[in-house]
């Protein structure tokens, strides 16, 4: 916005400021070499401040008319707030600890987020539960306003603790996750909670991948294993945190770094000397020729089948693995979307009810196969296709009219099932809820209301 034009201007002041104090608007005003008028009569520009008096409006209007010009107090308080000097405010409440004006200035929707950010790093929480005191609520509610895009969507989360929650799992901003990382503790009910889902502030923090190294080097300070484990599974650690973190010899933190994929050939190395660790690494290492070779060299049967659920096989590993016939390793394989037509084909005339279960869930085979498999009416081959995302969808239609309590759950959460089937099923009280997650049919609803 441009700079008001008030220097030798005479200005009256009506109402008060909304998000500053008038005491403070009148001083900058003065500062900016304007003259405070004592009436409306002599004022050349008229600032029409918050809850000005109605018997004023009418006043103002007609001056209004004749040349005077008036300005909201919105446009005075974003000037306000541009030209600060920021700096002075910060020392000034360092020093003074004047929280009551720390939170008015926290409520200025005018200021920067950096602005914002540095005026958050000087509130105190007393060691409060983050919604438990009034000030501590309003605090809070300033933060999920400004950063939680969720409040587009619920209004109401930023009165509720976990809109701070939602907020950190968001955060893109290094310093803001440091402050929330420093706030007093808040945990989510466990409730809920899936694998590997963070449950406290801490450990969203920890594993928000824009978190700083300087706040993952304070979480290895504090040495708490539940914010290290979210630690070692945030993709954007460098290999010094990882190697420290290694360094901890704790097993569950080990096993996130190897499921984050965080770390190097080094630690490759030291993983395989412990048994749980090797089983995990063969389950998830992102494998090349040179890896494999290394990995299936001399490998037992226990750890061929770890080895075997590894996803980034490819096909000629598959046929490898495939070479040692362990009915264990087969079963994984044939799930395994690079396993070859030829090897799917040959085990399908095997006519085996476990293999047909593996190849149902498989994501990448011919339509041909999906109606093979369907037409063997293996109740729990039926279910392995319900539940997979690359079924046909005439074979999905078809799976639908089984009317089956466990096949119409797994059709309505899988994204590929066709709407017009999911539309039948949502009057369902028992499957809405399952529907209401799927991400298909969302995204069908929100394109229904215009969104």
């Amino acid at each position: 916005m441009k700079n008001l034009q008030l220097e030798n201007k005479n200005i009256y002041f009506t109402g008060r400021g909304n998000r500053i104090e008038k005491e403070e608007l009148e001083k900058y005003l003065i500062q900016k070499g304007a003259n405070l008028a004592t009436s409306l009569n002599e004022a050349s520009i008229i600032i029409q401040g918050k809850y000005t008096p109605i018997h004023l409006e009418e006043e103002i209007y007609l001056l209004s008319k004749n040349g005077v010009d008036i300005i909201s107090i919105d446009n005075l308080e974003e000037e306000f707030s541009l030209n600060l000097d920021i700096n002075s405010i910060l020392m000034a409440i360092k020093i003074s600890k004047d929280n009551d004006r720390l939170i008015k200035l926290l409520g200025n929707d005018f200021f920067s987020d950096d602005v914002f950010i540095k005026l958050l790093k000087l509130y105190d929480f007393k060691n409060d539960d983050i919604y438990d005191s009034d000030d501590n609520r309003d605090v809070c509610t300033k933060i999920v306003e400004r950063f939680c895009s969720l409040i587009e969507t619920n209004h109401n989360i930023q009165y509720a603790p976990i809109g701070v929650y939602y907020t950190a799992l968001e955060a893109t901003n290094p310093k803001l996750l440091e402050i929330i990382y420093n706030m007093p503790e808040y945990k989510i009910s466990q409730k809920n909670a899936q694998e590997d889902q963070p449950i406290s502030l801490k450990e969203v923090v920890a594993l928000n991948p824009n978190s700083s190294k300087t706040t993952h080097i304070q979480i290895l300070k504090n040495s708490k294993e539940n914010e290290l484990k979210f630690l070692a599974l945030n993709e954007s650690i460098s290999l010094s945190i990882a190697k420290k973190l290694f360094e901890k010899n704790i097993e569950e933190i080990n096993i996130s770094l190897i499921k984050a994929m965080n770390y190097d050939d080094t630690l490759i190395s030291e993983f395989l000397k412990d048994n749980r660790l090797k089983k995990e690494l063969l389950k998830t290492i992102v494998l090349d020729d040179e890896l494999f070779r290394k990995l299936f060299e001399n490998l037992d049967e226990v750890n061929t089948i770890y080895l075997s659920s590894n996803i980034s096989l490819d096909t000629n590993m598959i046929d490898k693995i495939f070479e040692k016939n362990i009915d264990n390793a087969n079963i994984n394989l044939l799930k395994n979307q690079n396993c070859s037509k030829e090897k799917i084909n040959d085990f399908i005339k095997q006519n085996d009810k476990i293999y047909n279960i593996s190849i149902a869930h498989n994501s990448n085979l011919e339509e041909s196969i999906y109606e093979y498999l369907f037409v063997l009416n293996d109740y729990d081959v039926n279910l392995s296709l319900a539940n997979n995302t690359a079924c046909k969808k005439s074979v999905l239609s078809e799976l639908s009219l089984l009317n089956d309590k466990y096949i119409n759950e797994a059709l309505c959460a899988n994204i590929s099932t066709p709407i017009n089937i999911l539309l039948q099923y949502q009057y369902d009280g028992g499957l809405k809820n399952i529907i209401s997650n799927n991400d298909s049919f969302r995204e069908f609803t929100r394109k229904m209301v215009g969104m």
